[in-house]
């Protein structure tokens, strides 16, 4: 898709669509803008086009994660923001769609850190992140039961990650990361 103005790009929307954003699935709907299969490169989008990408629960489905995190970067500018949710690596929510592939915890993205050993060119910072006791706004009014369990699950996350995370676990995990080249 060829729009110079729009630089934000809501990967796998479904029916979340973002005004100001190139809203993309791989399911043609009318309200789509872009449809193409997320597990063929290269996406049909030239190198360093968007400012942000919004990825929410997307990558737990990719078989071949890593070049889906090239095409992103990619087709990212220097300096993007890109926003992934995706299930928690305790979360039930993981189990009971059988097209989920993994979860995810605080190390899913180490190895594309600027300071990544095994990665030796880093290809975005892991600017925050944070765990979700719950998912859904809706559900039961999560952002209000949330307050409480966020604030002492992200108060000392990889405790709670290594000894608390299957006693008590959490529904999803929001990061936000920075592109640079």
């Amino acid at each position: 898709m060829e729009n110079s103005n729009v630089s934000k790009l809501n990967l796998w929307c479904w029916f979340d669509i973002k005004p100001g954003y190139v809203n993309v699935d791989g399911v043609s709907w009318e309200w789509i803008d872009e449809v193409f299969d997320f597990e063929k490169t290269p996406y049909p989008f030239k190198d360093n086009t968007f400012d942000e990408v919004y990825c929410s629960m997307v990558m737990e489905h990719i078989h071949n994660l890593p070049q889906m995190i090239d095409e992103i970067v990619r087709i990212c500018k220097n300096g993007a923001i890109i926003q992934i949710i995706v299930p928690y690596q305790s979360s039930p929510n993981l189990r009971w769609d059988i097209t989920h592939i993994r979860g995810f915890n605080l190390n899913s993205f180490n190895h594309y850190h600027e300071n990544s050993i095994i990665l030796k060119n880093g290809k975005f910072n892991v600017e925050r992140q944070r765990i979700h006791f719950l998912s859904n706004e809706t559900f039961l009014k999560s952002d209000a039961i949330n307050l409480i369990p966020d604030f002492f699950i992200n108060l000392f996350p990889k405790i709670y990650e290594r000894f608390f995370s299957y006693i008590i676990p959490s529904s999803n995990i929001h990061y936000e990361l920075k592109v640079y080249k």
